[in-house]
């Protein structure tokens, strides 16, 4: 029993050890259980091969295919609207808001083979006028004037050779009219030339000489005529680039050329040309008018150069007025009644056209005057000194008194014969 007892009482100890240690061990265990609770593994991202990173990109960036078919149709719809309310913009027109035949009357247009002036020629003559083309190149001018009387079955239309940028072709051709056409009473400058740098024959600035100058000239040499048949017209052909031009009296060869501002320079001095005429020729009832025609098609665009020149062409074909339309105001000004008070104006769409106040100063239409008659070989009608400037507007005033007379007799006249 003793030795029972003994064994029994040794065995225990280890027992109790064991104890101890499962005890340490869940101890352990609850602060690894702790542990894991409060750290964090880091995230792993998922690695991919270059190719499956390619498919993933193309997949985010891929448009949807509804998207595509909901926004472009929107996008072309926009084009389409901008495209159609511009053209209706820069296509807006008046027609001519008279209905005025002119029997009886001659009308002298430049440049009328083309464009403004042929349809301008053709419009005249189908309300009767006797209508004379003046035309660089005859033969197209022939060729013109047979279509336009097959056309309005108006016989009275003949083609007169004229090339502005000749001061001799241009004195040729009023010696030719003084001979055949004992009356004027409407001449319309329309001819003219934008383009490259050129200079005529008289060694000018072409835009300059043939735009301006040479119409200048083919006045002034028949204004004798204009008076005697009055009441009569002088109608220019502006543009609204004349903003972009300036008068260097002391640059008229334009060395720094530009071809739009050469040709606003032109178009600058037959506005100024036309508020002089109105000054000088209306007491002998002889008006002047500015036309705005606005943006026509026209073969004015065909001497531009470069890409430029090609898409304004494009342009032109599609956004511009047709010369049928833009003649309409043209031909407002050459046959509508009570026009007087428009005399010296700039007319656009049938109704005025406002213009700078710096191309309305009377010393610069007096200086381009005296400058024109200069270049033109024609100094000695520039008066001497001031005096003689204003005793040839009294004489002139004067004078258109008694031309008013004078009509107001002839107006009596044919009411009794008829």
């Amino acid at each position: 029993m003793a030795h029972g007892s003994v064994k029994k009482a040794q065995s225990k100890p280890p027992a109790a050890s064991s104890t101890k240690t499962t005890k340490t061990e869940t101890t352990k265990q609850k602060s690894n259980v702790g542990q894991e609770k409060t750290v964090v593994p880091p995230k792993q991202t998922p690695k991919y091969s270059t190719r499956e990173k390619q498919i993933i990109w193309e997949d985010d960036n891929d448009l949807d295919i509804e998207d595509i078919t909901f926004v472009v149709p929107i996008i072309i719809s926009v084009i389409i609207l901008f495209v159609f309310f511009l053209r209706k913009y820069i296509r807006w027109n008046v027609n001519c808001q008279s209905n005025n035949r002119i029997e009886g009357k001659t009308v002298i247009i430049t440049g009328a083979n083309t464009g403004i002036g042929r349809a301008t020629a053709t419009e005249l003559a189908r309300r009767g006028g006797r209508v004379i083309l003046g035309c660089r190149d005859k033969l197209k001018g022939e060729a013109v004037a047979n279509k336009i009387r097959s056309k309005t079955r108006n016989q009275d239309v003949y083609a007169y050779e004229l090339d502005l940028g000749r001061l001799t072709s241009v004195k040729e051709f009023v010696e030719n009219i003084n001979r055949r056409e004992p009356l004027l009473h409407v001449l319309i400058n329309n001819a003219a030339y934008m383009g490259p740098r050129e200079t005529t024959s008289d060694g000018y600035e072409r835009n300059f000489g043939v735009n301006y100058l040479g119409h200048f000239y083919l006045t002034n040499l028949l204004t004798d005529k204009l008076k005697r048949s009055a009441p009569s017209r002088v109608i220019n052909l502006v543009s609204d680039s004349y903003t972009k031009g300036k008068l260097d009296f002391d640059d008229l060869a334009m060395t720094n050329y530009d071809v739009y501002k050469a040709y606003g320079r032109s178009k600058l001095a037959m506005v100024i040309f036309t508020m002089e005429l109105h000054r000088r020729l209306s007491p002998f009832i002889v008006h002047s008018f500015g036309v705005h025609p606005g943006m026509v098609c026209t073969d004015l665009l065909r001497n531009w150069p470069g890409l430029s020149g090609n898409v304004l062409r494009a342009c032109a074909r599609v956004f511009f007025k047709s010369p049928e339309e833009g003649c309409q105001t043209v031909v407002f000004s050459a046959v509508a009644d009570k026009l007087r008070d428009m005399s010296g104006k700039v007319l656009e769409n049938c109704t005025i056209y406002k213009i700078k106040n710096f191309a309305k100063e009377k010393e610069l239409g007096t200086k381009l005057w005296i400058v024109s008659l200069q270049l033109c070989g024609l100094a000695d009608q520039i008066p001497e000194t001031e005096e003689d400037v204003v005793a040839d507007n009294r004489e002139s005033t004067a004078n258109g008194k008694q031309q008013v007379e004078n009509v107001g007799q002839r107006n009596e006249e044919q009411k009794k014969e008829k």
